[in-house]
């Protein structure tokens, strides 16, 4: 949580440019906003909700434009392991509105449902939704429509098929893949960067011929699998691979290059 509020400022500052004037006297009164010299209360106060507060006062929202109340999206909370400066951040916001129910100014936080989370949401002025039970097979379907078509646009081979054949793919291979992803937006795009991808020595198969074989894979883990028996005969493969997976602290690859004395590229090239 420590950089939390400074990111927060500046995408305020960014989208709000009339904030900016009020951010800078803050810090220029208060340097250690911007480390954690202070509490997250205070940087918020001091870098994000003040800020906001005066552009609201003084009127100057009304030259953005914005319809509407502002809206600050906060996705992954969950993964953050400050579990304490979370509860800090979430009880300090809901205390804003509190004292300025009428401001226009909205905070939307995804999360998985983590018990330090929900036990702080669980209150009034809180609007709680479960988004397990919103069906994103439209979302997967516009995807992968977009990425195909374009796809088809930077690959001959696609195209000529088109031409050829029709609609590439067919509304029943559509229908066929958004039902085997099973809502899962990671999969979708695993499995359309594995159809799309290149041909190669050790994987000659064509986009057309990838697509039906994705069908008979059993989620990421066969989609993995495959992906790696196409990739185990590369030059250095298995030792970037394996020294990669058991680095105590990740190295760039420069440094990979360097502790098993190959070039860059070759590192670069397996990745």
């Amino acid at each position: 949580m420590s950089r939390f509020a400074v990111t927060l400022a500046s995408q305020l500052a960014a989208a709000l440019p009339a904030t900016v004037p009020f951010i800078e006297a803050a810090v220029n009164a208060e340097p250690g906003l911007l480390t954690d010299q202070v509490s997250l209360a205070t940087q918020l106060d001091g870098l994000i909700l003040s800020p906001f507060l005066s552009v609201v006062n003084e009127g100057i929202l009304g030259g953005t434009p914005a319809k509407g109340p502002f809206l600050i999206m906060i996705d992954g909370l969950d993964e953050c392991e400050d579990k304490q400066g979370v509860e800090g951040f979430i009880d300090h916001i809901l205390n804003f509105f509190e004292e300025h129910p009428t401001i226009p100014l909205r905070v939307f936080i995804a999360s998985r449902v983590e018990q330090h989370i929900r036990e702080r949401l669980e209150v009034d002025g809180v609007l709680l939704d479960n988004l397990d039970s919103h069906a994103t097979d439209k979302d997967i379907q516009k995807f992968l429509q977009v990425s195909f078509q374009t796809a088809a646009k930077r690959d001959r081979l696609i195209r000529a098929y088109i031409r050829t054949r029709g609609t590439w793919p067919t509304i029943s291979d559509m229908d066929k893949l958004i039902d085997h992803i099973g809502g899962s937006f990671v999969l979708a795009s695993t499995i359309f960067k594995f159809i799309i991808q290149p041909a190669s020595e050790e994987d000659p198969t064509t986009p057309i011929e990838r697509l039906p074989l994705t069908l008979k894979m059993n989620g990421l883990d066969s989609l993995y699998a495959q992906t790696l028996s196409r990739s185990q005969n590369i030059p250095h493969f298995r030792n970037i691979i394996s020294t990669i997976a058991l680095l105590k602290a990740p190295l760039p690859i420069v440094g990979i290059s360097d502790l098993l004395g190959i070039e860059a590229f070759e590192v670069v090239r397996v990745l």
